[in-house]
C-alpha cells in the first residue's frame, strides 16, 4: 500500500511543477507594451550598441593622440655567414692576391623599446570633434528609433484591440442569429414558415461562424506581430488592458489640433542640424592637410652578439643604443591636390545645406499633412460610428419584421450585408484615427 502512494505523490508533484513551470501571462498597458519594446525590440537594442560603439570610437579617436609605446624582439642566425675579399697585402701578402674573410658572429639579438607622441596635428583635433558629432548623431538616432518602436508599438496595440472587437462583435452577431434560427425552426414546425428560408438562414449563420473563425485567426495574427516587435517570443503569453473605448474617449483631437508644430522638436531636424556640423567639420579636415603635423620619439635597443646560443648569460655583454627625435611633417606641394580637396568639401558643405533646408521644408509639410488627415480621420470615424449603429438598427428591426413574416429572408441576408459593411468600415475607421494620431504626434515628437 505505501509503494502505490508513493508513486501517486511523485505524480501529483510532478503535475503541479509542471503547473507552476509554465510561463505566467504578461499584462501591458499600451505604455507599458512601447516602454518593455524599447528595451527588448530588436531594432532598439542595435541602437544601445551603436551608441556603445559610437563611445569606443571617440576614445579609440582620443587615444591616437596619447603616448604610444612598442616593444620589439629579434633573433638573427646567420648559419653561413657572409664572405668578403680584401687585398692581402694590408696585412703582409703579396699584391694582388685578396685574403677571404668573414664579418660578425654567427648568433645576433636586439631588444627594442619605442616611446612616441604627437605633439600637433590638425586632423587629430578635427577628427576628435568629429567622433563626437557622430556620437550625437546615434544618440539622435536611437531617440528615432524608439520613436518608430513606439509607433510601430501603438499600431500593433490598437490593431490587436480593434481585432478583438471585430470579434466581440462577431460573436453578439452569431449569438443573435443563432436565437432567430432556432426560433425560425420552431415557426416552421407549427407551418408559419417555410423550410426554405429556414435552410437560407442556417446557411447564412454558417458563413457567420466561418467569419468568426478568420477573426479569431486574425487576432491571434496580430498579437503575434505586437509580441515580435515588443521583443518577445511567439510562445509567449500576453494579456492587454487597454479598452479600445477608453482610448477612443482619451484620444483629444481638439487639443491635438490646437497645438503649433516646432520644427527643433524633431528628431530629423536634428539629424540634419548634427550632419550640417559634420560636412562643416570636413571642410576644416581637408584644410589641415596645408599644416605640418609634429611628432617625438625616444628609442632604446639593446643588442648582442655572439658566436654561441648564450643571451641569457649574465657574463655577456649587451650593447645599447638610445635615441631622440623629433618628426615635422612640412606639406610643400601637391599640384593642387590639397586645394581641389578642400573645394570639394566646401561644395559638399553647401549641399548639406541644401539637403537640410529641403528636409526642413517636407517635414513642416509633412506635419500639416498629418494635421490634415488627422483632421479628415476624426470627421471619418464620427461619420462611420454613426452609420453602424443605425445599420445595427436597421438589422435589428428587420429581424422583427422576419419573425412576423413582413420581411423576406433575402431582405435579411441584405440588411445583414449592410451591418457586416458598416461593422468593417467602422472598425477601419478606428485604425485609421489612431494611425493618423500616431503620424501627428510623430510629427510633433510626443511619442
Amino acid at each position: 500500500m505505501i509503494k502505490p502512494l508513493k508513486i501517486s505523490l511523485v505524480f501529483i508533484l510532478a503535475l503541479t511543477l509542471a503547473g507552476t513551470a509554465k510561463a505566467q501571462t504578461q499584462e501591458f498597458t499600451l505604455k507599458q507594451a512601447q516602454d518593455y519594446a524599447v528595451q527588448h525590440n530588436f531594432q532598439a537594442r542595435n541602437a544601445v550598441i551603436d551608441i556603445e560603439l559610437a563611445v569606443k570610437k571617440i576614445r579609440e579617436t582620443l587615444a591616437s593622440g596619447l603616448p604610444q609605446a612598442q616593444a620589439s624582439l629579434g633573433y638573427t642566425n646567420f648559419i653561413n655567414l657572409a664572405t668578403q675579399l680584401i687585398p692581402a697585402e694590408f696585412f703582409g701578402g703579396k699584391k694582388g692576391e685578396f685574403m677571404e674573410v668573414q664579418f660578425g658572429t654567427k648568433n645576433n639579438a636586439s631588444l627594442q623599446g619605442q616611446l612616441s607622441q604627437l605633439v600637433y596635428s590638425g586632423s587629430y583635433f578635427v577628427g576628435l570633434k568629429m567622433s563626437k558629432i557622430a556620437q550625437q548623431m546615434t544618440q539622435l538616432q536611437f531617440e528615432k528609433v524608439q520613436q518608430d518602436v513606439r509607433q510601430a508599438i501603438a499600431s500593433a496595440y490598437i490593431l490587436c484591440l480593434v481585432a478583438e472587437k471585430n470579434q466581440e462583435l462577431m460573436k453578439e452577431t452569431i449569438t443573435t442569429m443563432e436565437s432567430l434560427v432556432k426560433d425560425s425552426k420552431a415557426l416552421m414546425e407549427k407551418g408559419f414558415m417555410q423550410e426554405t428560408d429556414v435552410d437560407k438562414l442556417s446557411l447564412l449563420l454558417g458563413d457567420l461562424k466561418t467569419n468568426q473563425l478568420n477573426a479569431a485567426n486574425q487576432v491571434r495574427n496580430v498579437y503575434s506581430l505586437l509580441k515580435f516587435n515588443m521583443g518577445l517570443t511567439i510562445n509567449d503569453e500576453i494579456k492587454l488592458t487597454e479598452n479600445l473605448d477608453v482610448l477612443m474617449l482619451a484620444t483629444d483631437p481638439e487639443g491635438l489640433m490646437s497645438q503649433a508644430y516646432n520644427q527643433t522638436d524633431n528628431v530629423t531636424h536634428k539629424l540634419m542640424e548634427a550632419q550640417t556640423g559634420l560636412s562643416r567639420l570636413q571642410v576644416k579636415l581637408a584644410q589641415t592637410e596645408y599644416q605640418p603635423t609634429v611628432s617625438a620619439f625616444l628609442s632604446q635597443t639593446e643588442n648582442a652578439q655572439r658566436n654561441t646560443f648564450s643571451f641569457f648569460s649574465a657574463n655577456e655583454k649587451w650593447y645599447a643604443t638610445t635615441i631622440f627625435g623629433v618628426n615635422v611633417a612640412i606639406p610643400i606641394f601637391s599640384s593642387g591636390k590639397r586645394y581641389y580637396k578642400v573645394q570639394g568639401a566646401n561644395l559638399e558643405y553647401e549641399k548639406s545645406l541644401n539637403t537640410k533646408r529641403q528636409v526642413d521644408e517636407s517635414l513642416a509639410l509633412a506635419a500639416l499633412t498629418a494635421k490634415n488627415n488627422f483632421q479628415v480621420s476624426v470627421e471619418t470615424f464620427r461619420n462611420k460610428r454613426d452609420n453602424f449603429e443605425l445599420a445595427k438598427k436597421i438589422y435589428s428591426k428587420d429581424q422583427i419584421r422576419y419573425k412576423s413574416g413582413v420581411a423576406s429572408t433575402t431582405d435579411l441576408n441584405q440588411t445583414y450585408n449592410s451591418l457586416l459593411q458598416a461593422q468593417g468600415t467602422y472598425l477601419g475607421s478606428i485604425m485609421d484615427l489612431f494611425t493618423k494620431k500616431l503620424e501627428l504626434q510623430k510629427a510633433y515628437n510626443q511619442l
